[in-house]
């Protein structure tokens, strides 16, 4: 397990592999007085333009049936940078919160096939298991899921 140096609580490896596949890890290196002696950068987080291009091209979290905007979700390495997967719009997928902190354990699979997402759903869901293109919702679609679905609790 890793620790975080300052408060010494243990985390977990999952949180960790996590943290940093969202890109919320830096490490930043003190000397023994407390100084700041070195941070580190990497190219694993996508930028700005990356995001927003695969952000463009998802629109909403890439789990069939599960509507997150794109504009909510986190960018997943397909092939994990830790694998060397690179850090590029051909590599990155929109995941909501729950589905990307799931996906390891869910039976849901991602690749990419010329830089366009398939997605293989988990046997209870495809007893087949093929492989497919993900449909987002239009919005108006969606506008009117929403609007069904609010009917349906004040009713």
């Amino acid at each position: 397990m890793g620790a975080h140096r300052r408060h010494r609580h243990p985390t977990h490896p999952r949180t960790a592999a996590h943290t940093a596949c969202a890109g919320g890890i830096q490490r930043v290196l003190f000397d023994p007085h407390g100084r700041i002696i070195g941070i580190t950068t990497t190219d694993r987080i996508f930028t700005a333009p990356q995001r927003r291009a695969i952000t463009l091209r998802d629109r909403e979290c890439l789990i069939p049936g599960c509507h997150v905007p794109a504009t909510w979700c986190e960018i997943h390495h397909v092939t994990e940078h830790s694998r060397g997967g690179p850090t590029h719009t051909d590599n990155g997928v929109t995941l909501c919160w729950h589905h990307h902190r799931t996906l390891p354990t869910s039976g849901w699979d991602i690749r990419m096939h010329h830089g366009t997402p398939h997605i293989r759903g988990p046997a209870w869901w495809d007893p087949t298991r093929q492989w497919r293109t993900p449909q987002p919702a239009t919005p108006s679609s969606t506008r009117r899921s929403t609007r069904h679905r609010a009917e349906r609790i004040r009713a």
